[in-house]
C-alpha cells in the first residue's frame, strides 16, 4: 500500500511539473528585473500555456500575447526597434517590459498591472470582473510555481 502511494505522489508530481514549465526560464529572468520571473512565468502559463505561435481572438500573439499596436508602441517608446513580437524570446522581452511599464503607470501595484496586461489601462474600470478572475488565476500559477521551483525564485 506504501508503494502504492509513494508511487502516486510522484506521478502527481511529475504531472505538476510538466503541466508548469520554465521553458524560456533565463529569458525570463534576464528581463524581468525587479518582477520575481516565477510571476512571469505564471503570466505566460495564462497567456499562452507556453505556446509559442499563440494568437488570441483579439489578436494578440506568442507566448505573453502582446497586441500588435502594444508592441508597435513598445518598440518605439523603449527603443526596441528590431523587436519581432513573433520571436518567443523578443515576445518575452516586449510582455516584461509592457509589464514593468504597467507596475510604474499603477504606482507598482502588481494586482492593478497585471489586471491592466490582461485588459488594457483603457479597459479596467469596465471590464473588472473578467480581470479580477485573471488575477486569481495568475496568482494560483504564481504560488504553484513557487511551490515547484522554490530554488528559482
Amino acid at each position: 500500500m506504501k508503494l502504492i502511494c509513494l508511487t502516486l505522489f510522484l506521478i502527481i508530481i511529475v504531472l505538476f511539473y510538466w503541466q508548469f514549465p520554465v521553458k524560456y526560464y533565463s529569458v525570463v529572468r534576464e528581463n524581468s528585473k525587479p518582477l520575481d520571473p516565477l510571476l512571469i512565468m505564471a503570466l505566460i502559463k495564462v497567456e499562452s500555456n507556453f505556446r509559442e505561435n499563440a494568437i488570441s481572438p483579439a489578436g494578440a500573439i506568442g507566448l505573453m500575447q502582446v497586441m500588435p499596436r502594444t508592441a508597435d508602441w513598445m518598440k518605439e517608446k523603449f527603443n526596441l526597434i528590431d523587436s519581432n513580437v513573433n520571436h518567443p524570446v523578443d515576445n518575452i522581452v516586449l510582455g516584461t517590459t509592457y509589464l514593468k511599464y504597467l507596475m510604474q503607470l499603477y504606482d507598482e501595484n502588481i494586482d492593478l498591472a497585471l489586471m491592466a496586461y490582461n485588459v488594457g489601462p483603457s479597459q479596467l474600470e469596465t471590464r473588472k470582473t473578467l480581470a479580477e478572475k485573471y488575477l486569481y488565476r495568475i496568482k494560483l500559477y504564481y504560488k504553484i510555481y513557487k511551490v515547484l521551483y522554490f530554488w528559482m525564485g
